[in-house]
Parts: structure tokens; C-alpha cells; sequence
């Protein structure tokens, strides 16, 4: 498997507007340039790029100075026009646009795609020498605890592998993570992880006992222990980050499961060792966060039939190969969620596999409620699997949009499985298959598909006893509603 970073070239942030609109004659006749490095451009990349494209950073080249942005200034524009960079696949179409905004949304306006034609067309003006802002940091801020495994795992063969280990939070009380970021120790081999907490002494006595505290054994028959899902790691996301309000409640002596997928993809004797920061808040919060997913249905009746199958044909999920832009669509309605009270969707994290190219989320309600339309779009945006990200509304709690028993979900998909599709050549060189597109089905491994929402959800949290250690804390039953076994 290739770096998870190996197809990226770079991004921009956003750009300020330019300084002027009309050209301006100095003594020597040469026009004033419209922008400069230092008074436009540089202040922006600095805020939006050189987190990545830094000395060290998970870019593959810096942006931190001039003459960098200069050597690689038309690429640049080339990937901003193309809607490639900043990474972000989130889309606002015609039939599917969320009603509300995203958290630290990198897109540029086109006065400001402008703005950096304007700088490149006046020849890569210097400006004014200034200090540039600092970049923002991509990492977890006020960790509190580092887990990592004591043993490390090493990837063999070319068939993916499911392997876990149990990690140690170290609280003795009832703690609240308002952070997460999982830290892979080899991105060539890590496909993506799944975090769960063990809540029942019981449990965790019994898992402790048979398996160790860091020690990985493989869990590829999807057995991963666990109350309930805390977070869910895919290539190019950000760390799991929730307002005070907001948290994952981690209960006395609890423990981690750390499930990764690991994709060899050749790199035999690839020794990993991931580790994961956790934030800790001691603030009691207006809701609790867990994850949850929809999607993934195999057949009828959750499954809807495809254009490409044979008419009257049950259906089931399949993309064939040689085929540009095949669609499936899938809902599930909910039934009941556990119990669960005051739901709310607060971040939407799309996850397909390689041959993806779209993928979007709709709520049917039976009727509106409050500030919830009977129908809304969760998100929508294509797809890039070294670019996953967890898209979070920017809006308060309240307003959120709201999940009841009785309301569907609709999840679409689309995928490219032609050679055409740079993503079908790499997932048939790294599974050491002939470079002929094949049919694919649903499942696990990299050479499936999957067509996935994982929803972050906020749900309401007991109120907080009289004192400190009047009264236990008692976990909600999430029942069904997460489907963690499709969370792979």
C-alpha cells in the first residue's frame, strides 16, 4: 500500500481579497502588483497549507517559504481550480445541500482563486517584508494521556488484516474525552482504526485476563470487544475534537479497544506502533457524544434495485467492473435507538474504499419537527480515500439536525471501476492482481467496497449528581442503532 499521502501535491488556504482592483502606474511605469507574498498570499498559506506543507509535516514538499510557493505556484492554481485542494470533498448540489455549514471549511470563493491568479499573473510579487502568522496545528491540543501498544504488529503477506489490542485510558473515576487522535505509527500499512470502550467490570476482567493491556491478536473475525464505538480513524481526518458541552463519557477503570485494519499490500516485515492521544475534560456536559453508522446493506428490502442490474432482477450490492459511474442506494429506518433521548447528528464521516468517486446522506422524517424539514441532505461530496474526513456541522447543539425512532436514513453511493480510475490501478497493484478492473462485491478487505455514513452523535446526558460520588453513573443501551459491525 502506498503512503495514504502519496497522491497529495498540495493545498491552499484561503486567500485575502485583492489589493486593489485598478492597476496602479508608479514612476517607472511599472504596475503596482494586485498581490504580494507577504501582505496577501503568505499570511493565508501559512493559516491553511503549512500545517501539511511544513519541514516534517505530512506533506510531501514545504510552502514555508517564498521561493516554495513560487517553484510550485502553477500546480497550485491547477488543483485550487480543479477543486482538488484544499482537501474537501464536500459538495453543495441541486438535490442534496445540507441547510447547515461546515467547521473550518478550507474552500476558497472565486474572488479569492483571483486573488492567486492575480499574484502568479503579476510575476510572484515579494511585498513588504512581515512576519507570517503560525501555521495551525493539525494535532490534538491539551492531551491529557498517550496510549500506545507495548508490543507492535508486523504486517505480512498481501490480504488485509484485522488486529487489536486493549488500551488503558487510566482513569479511576468517570472521566469526559472531549479529544481523540489516533497517531498511525506506519501510514503505509494503516488503513484505518476503530476505538470502542469496555464499560462492564465483568468484561473487562475477562478481556484483560485473555489478551493482555497492548498486546495485538487478530480479531479478523470481527469479535472486537466493546460497549459502544468512541471514535472511528480513516486516512486524513482530524483529531475527534467536541465543545465542553460535548463529550464521550469514559466510566471508572474503563478500557480501549483498538481495532486496525492493516493493508500489507506487499510491505512485508512493516512494524507499527499506533498510538492515540485522549484529552480529558472534567466539566459535566449537556450531551454525550457517540458514533453510529448507516449503509452498507447487502439486499432487498434496504438495498434499492440499480440501473445496471437486469430488470426484475433482486438486488444486491455490486459494482462491475469496467463501468464509470455506478450508483447503488440504500436506507435503513430506525426502529429505536436504545433508549437514546435529545439525538442529534453533530459531525457526518462518509467511508467507501478505493474505486469510490461520490457519496451522500439524506434524513425522512415522518413529519417536520421544531426546526427539522420533514427531509434534509446530511451531507454530500465526492470521495477520495486518502482524504477521508469527518465533517462537522458549524451550529449550535440545538439546532442540529434531529434523529427520532421512525425516521430513514437514505445513503447513495457511486463508483468508477474502470482502469481509467488511478485508484482501480493501485488497488489491483497492491493486491498483486492483473491490471484488468474486476466485478466487486461488499466487505472488508481493500478489494471490496463499501458505502457507509458514521454519524457523530450528541444524545442527552443524566444530570449530574448532588456530589461528586452520590450516585453511579449508569451507560445508555445504544441497542442496534450503531451497527458496528459495518463500521470496518
Amino acid at each position: 500500500m502506498r503512503h495514504p499521502l502519496a497522491l497529495f501535491t498540495f493545498g491552499v488556504g484561503l486567500l485575502t481579497a485583492a489589493c486593489g482592483t485598478d492597476t496602479m502606474i508608479e514612476d517607472d511605469d511599472k504596475p503596482v502588483p494586485r498581490a504580494t507574498w507577504y501582505q496577501d498570499v503568505g499570511p493565508i498559506v501559512a493559516q491553511h497549507c503549512m500545517g501539511c506543507h511544513s519541514p516534517g509535516g505530512i506533506a510531501p514538499f514545504s510552502l514555508t517559504e517564498y521561493e516554495d510557493a513560487v517553484e510550485t505556484s502553477m500546480q497550485m492554481v491547477e488543483k485550487v481550480d480543479a477543486g482538488e485542494m484544499p482537501p474537501f470533498d464536500a459538495r453543495e448540489d441541486a438535490d442534496c445541500t445540507p441547510r447547515h455549514t461546515w467547521v473550518d471549511d478550507p474552500r476558497l470563493t472565486d474572488a479569492q482563486k483571483q486573488t492567486l491568479h492575480a499574484w502568479i499573473e503579476d510575476g510572484h510579487a515579494l511585498g513588504t517584508e512581515a512576519e507570517l502568522p503560525k501555521p495551525k496545528s493539525t494535532a490534538l491540543e491539551g492531551i491529557s494521556k498517550t496510549m500506545t501498544p507495548s508490543v507492535g504488529w508486523t504486517t505480512t503477506g498481501t490480504k488485509d488484516q484485522f488486529i487489536c489490542y486493549v488500551l488503558d485510558p487510566g482513569n479511576k473515576e468517570l472521566t469526559w474525552l472531549t479529544g481523540l487522535q489516533v497517531r498511525p505509527g506506519n501510514a503505509l500499512v494503516v488503513h484505518h482504526a476503530v476505538l470502542t470502550e469496555l464499560t462492564k467490570q465483568e468484561d473487562i476482567t475477562a478481556v484483560v485476563a485473555q489478551r493482555g493491556i497492548g498486546v495485538p491478536w487478530d480479531c479478523g473475525d470481527n469479535q472486537t470487544p466493546g460497549d459502544f464505538v468512541v471514535n472511528v480513524w480513516t486516512p486524513g481526518n482530524q483529531p475527534m475534537q467536541t465543545p465542553v458541552e460535548l463529550a464521550v463519557p469514559l466510566v471508572p477503570n474503563a478500557k480501549m479497544v483498538m481495532q486496525i485494519h492493516y493493508h500489507p499490500a506487499g510491505q512485508n516485515n512493516q512494524i507499527d506502533f499506533t498510538s492515540v492521544d485522549l484529552r480529558f475534560s472534567s466539566v459535566w456536559p449537556r450531551k454525550m457524544y457517540f458514533v453510529a453508522a448507516v449503509g452498507n446493506e447487502l439486499e432487498a428490502p434496504n438495498l434499492m434495485p440499480s440501473p445496471d442490474e437486469a430488470p426484475g432482477a433482486p438486488p444486491r450490492f455490486m459494482i462491475p467492473k469496467n463501468v464509470p459511474d455506478h450508483p447503488e442506494k440504500m436506507f435503513r429506518t430506525l426502529e429505536s435507538l436504545g433508549g437514546l433521548t435529545g439525538v442529534k447528528v453533530f459531525s457526518v464521516n462518509p467511508h467507501m474504499h478505493l474505486v469510490g468517486t461520490h457519496i451522500s446522506g439524506k434524513i425522512n422524517r415522518p413529519a417536520a419537527r421544531g426546526n427539522d424539514p420533514k427531509s434534509e441532505c446530511l451531507a454530500n461530496g465526492g470521495w477520495n480515500f486518502d482524504w477521508q474526513r469527518t465533517y462537522i456541522y458549524d451550529a449550535p447543539i440545538d439546532q442540529l439536525p434531529g434523529i427520532e425512532a421512525g425516521d430513514t436514513i437514505e445513503i447513495s453511493c457511486k463508483w468508477n471501476n474502470t482502469i481509467q480510475n488511478p485508484f482501480v490501478q493501485r488497488m489491483l497493484r497492491d493486491s498483486n492482481l492483473p491490471p484488468q478492473p474486476i466485478d466487486l462485491q461488499l466487505g472488508e478487505q481493500t478489494t471490496n467496497e463499501m458505502c457507509l455514513e458514521i454519524f457523530g452523535l450528541a444524545v442527552d446526558a443524566p444530570p449530574p449528581p448532588p456530589t461528586a460520588r452520590s450516585v453511579p453513573f449508569v451507560m445508555p443501551e445504544l441497542g442496534n442503532f450503531q451497527r458496528r459491525r459495518n463500521i470496518q
